[in-house]
């Protein structure tokens, strides 16, 4: 089926993006899946779409592929990052995928399946990303953050 992107300009400091004074462009989508295929499907499609903005986003300075997942909204945000993981690269890649999000809130062990489906999202990441040419050809460091960028572990 595919996702469909849209685009707008987001100022650094807003929205959890870092950069003061910094215009960012944001590329949203959501996804309708519940079922694990199709939640893969789509998250890999979200993982390609970001990579293919390496090109503009790795910069002498860039350290890190960042791997943000928000379990309460259910949100995937992909980015570029510093050393300090304090600017974010020029382009954001964001996707909520709205279909988990119903279908966790009704889940009568809520905190247990959240948690799964954040061991999911990161094995799902972390298996794509290793496999990937687009992103084996930087010399990235795959992060993955469910709290604070701080605390972000190794893919």
């Amino acid at each position: 089926m595919g996702l469909t992107w849209d685009k707008s300009l987001v100022a650094g400091g807003n929205d959890g993006l870092l950069g003061d004074g910094v215009e960012f462009e944001v590329f949203s989508s959501a996804s309708e899946a519940e079922e694990e295929h199709s939640l893969n499907t789509d998250m890999i499609e979200a993982l390609d779409y970001a990579l293919s903005f390496l090109d503009k986003n790795v910069k002498d300075e860039s350290r890190f592929f960042l791997i943000g997942w928000d379990a309460a909204s259910s949100t995937l945000m992909l980015s570029v990052t510093d050393d300090a993981k304090q600017l974010d690269s020029p382009v954001v890649v964001r996707c909520h995928f709205a279909g988990l999000s119903r279908k966790l809130a009704s889940d009568s062990q809520r905190e247990l399946a959240v948690e799964a489906y954040k061991e999911n999202v990161r094995f799902w990441c972390k298996e794509h990303l290793s496999t990937s040419s687009a992103f084996t050809q930087y010399s990235l460091i795959a992060l993955f953050v469910d709290e604070d960028r701080m605390r972000a572990g190794l893919l």
